[in-house]
């Protein structure tokens, strides 16, 4: 190890201010949201007031594309290899590989990476600006504080881990939040550890990323990796499988990464002080001597047999979680974010299931990933449960650590759609992200080819409402000039009345800005799904980067102006035939993905 002083970068490291700009102000835990099985995400009512000292962390993967494709393979530097013309059979999913064939599964080559799904963002690799960003402001919506590259075989992924921080800068440069990062390490933890200080901490790079925890760096590791130089530096716990397990002790100074239903948790300053626990959707698909399968579908101290799965429920993550609310601690760990991928092993015995299959000696075994049942991500899924363990993770945290207080509005303000000064005392404000519009041209995994998105076009910046007891006034700007009109999928408004009883598409009963003209736009209700019927023309003038409406209170079923609540969204670019997950890939929504803002007035 480099001779690097460790006193002087600890007190750079502490005085060390966590973030070099003010995020934007998008105060993502106001946002209210609909799941696919209608599960609600709401506001204080639901979630109470912010809890102090609540922190969450996410195990993060960052090795696609760096271990092979069609084949597995090595890169000196661990760095994303770019696929040739010879991975030409990967990705291997094994979902689509069992439907295809379910009594003879033909998996891929042994040793190479095989997904257990589709990630909505497409077959990724670890090295993609778009989906780094995605993915950054996705967690930060859902109130994750921090995220912890996995190194535990030994690889550190230099490259990626810098070209992560790279990009986590930018976005806080231009007003954007990110989670701050951290380490977890296994496999010759002592080597490994000091190859990432002599090559990241012990230069100081991206200090102002890293994530602390009691004064000072966390990295999760166990003892033998850890010299008295490192434990002056670091503050160190203790990670690995299951408190159930001879590893875990008495818990102290533990958290494990994943665990078994009831959760134990990790304390530090004293037993009876919980500091942190596990949460997992899923652990392992395999059944030997000493592991049990626990799916997506396990609950109640037993994994169901397929017929009896719901793997789209979060059954598993559910009672995980409330074993950790029961708990309390200061810290909760989820595992995890984006595996995705897991090594094709040959069962040389001692392997008795894996999945929904009997496993024998020879047969293909995964350790930690199979299928859509068995497997642990949160990272929205393509086809099947889709996004729903997402806006499930988004309701835990928020159940966690309390929301913000929705404001509550009671001026009334009468607007002149041509005045858009007017807008400058108008106070329900809502703020979306900047530069969320970035455009994707990067390689995808093995034989997928280059993934391309230009949907981006308007980017939304804020939103605004006004009311003046008859009429409501929609205001929103963009970053540049609105575009024309006569583009596709134009800045359309989606409006849900709380209270209302009408058909709805995705909980929104009212459609604006799908048929417009040069100074009138129109107003459609929802017949239920994606199919509308207009009902009326609405006013509304662009002005340069500023977009206004006026929808009267009574068109859209507002009985009393002087007391209701609104949700709303606005989606430009996106969102063809009725797909809302479309708002996590494409174009700009304000919220995103599936959120809305929510403007509530009471004279």
């Amino acid at each position: 190890m480099k001779k690097t002083t460790i006193s002087a970068l600890l007190l750079s490291a502490l005085l060390t201010a966590i973030g070099t700009e003010a995020p934007a102000q998008t105060k993502p835990d106001t946002w209210t949201a609909q799941d696919a099985l209608g599960r609600k995400i709401g506001t204080t009512d639901q979630y109470g007031k912010p809890r102090k000292n609540k922190v969450v962390g996410m195990f993060f993967v960052i090795w696609h594309g760096v271990h092979g494709y069609d084949r597995p393979a090595s890169n000196p530097d661990n760095a994303v290899m770019v696929p040739t013309a010879a991975d030409s059979l990967s990705p291997y999913d094994n979902q689509k590989i069992i439907d295809a064939n379910p009594q003879n599964p033909q998996y891929g080559a042994e040793h190479a990476m095989h997904h257990w799904g589709e990630p909505y963002l497409g077959y990724y690799v670890a090295n993609d600006e778009w989906v780094i960003r995605k993915h950054a402001q996705m967690l930060s919506d859902a109130g994750v504080d921090m995220i912890m590259f996995d190194v535990t075989n030994q690889a550190i992924y230099l490259p990626v881990v810098k070209q992560i921080c790279d990009v986590y800068t930018k976005m806080r440069k231009e007003g954007n939040k990110t989670p701050q990062i951290s380490f977890i390490f296994n496999t010759n933890a002592k080597e490994t550890l000091e190859n990432l200080f002599d090559s990241f901490y012990g230069k100081n790079l991206y200090k102002e990323l890293w994530f602390r925890w009691k004064g000072k760096p966390l990295i999760f590791c166990p003892p033998e990796g850890i010299t008295p130089d490192m434990a002056g530096f670091f503050t160190v716990r203790h990670s690995w499988f299951c408190s159930a397990w001879d590893w875990f002790g008495d818990g102290h100074d533990k958290c494990p990464w994943a665990d078994i239903y009831p959760q134990k948790y990790g304390w530090h300053d004293r037993p009876d002080k919980p500091e942190m626990i596990a949460v997992s959707p899923a652990t392992h698909p395999i059944v030997t001597n000493d592991m049990k399968q626990v799916g997506r579908s396990y609950h109640d101290g037993a994994q169901p047999d397929k017929e009896h799965w719901r793997s789209g429920e979060g059954l598993c993550f559910r009672e995980q979680f409330e074993r950790a609310m029961e708990v309390d601690p200061e810290f909760i760990y989820f595992s995890g974010w984006n595996e995705w991928t897991a090594m094709r092993f040959v069962n040389p015995g001692g392997i008795h299931k894996v999945g929904e299959y009997d496993c024998k000696k020879g047969d293909s075994y995964f350790v930690d990933l199979f299928n859509h049942e068995f497997s642990r991500d949160i990272e929205p899924l393509r086809g099947d449960f889709g996004d729903n363990y997402y806006y499930q993770l988004c309701d835990f945290i928020r159940r966690y650590k309390g929301v913000e207080p929705t404001p509550v509005y009671s001026a009334y303000q009468t607007i002149d759609l041509g005045d858009m000064q007017a807008w400058n005392k108008v106070k329900a404000e809502f703020a979306d992200d900047k530069g969320d519009v970035f455009h994707r041209n990067h390689y995808g995994y093995g034989s997928v080819g280059q993934y391309v998105n230009n949907t981006g076009r308007n980017d939304i910046l804020t939103a605004k409402v006004a009311n003046d007891g008859k009429t409501l006034y929609f205001y929103v700007r963009t970053a540049a000039p609105v575009t024309p009109f006569s583009d596709p999928k134009w800045m359309r408004l989606f409006l849900d009345v709380k209270g209302s009883e009408s058909g709805n598409w995705e909980g929104f009963q009212y459609r604006i800005n799908n048929d417009v003209t040069d100074n009138k736009t129109s107003l459609e209700k929802s017949l239920n799904g994606w199919n509308w019927q207009k009902i009326a023309d609405l006013d509304y003038r662009v002005a340069g980067n500023e977009l206004v409406v006026a929808v009267p209170a009574q068109a859209i079923g507002i009985a009393n102006a002087n007391d209701f609540a609104i949700d709303f969204k606005w989606i430009d670019n996106a969102v063809e035939e009725g797909d809302i997950q479309e708002c996590l890939s494409d174009g700009d929504a304000a919220p995103n993905g599936r959120f809305r803002y929510r403007y509530q007035f009471k004279k």
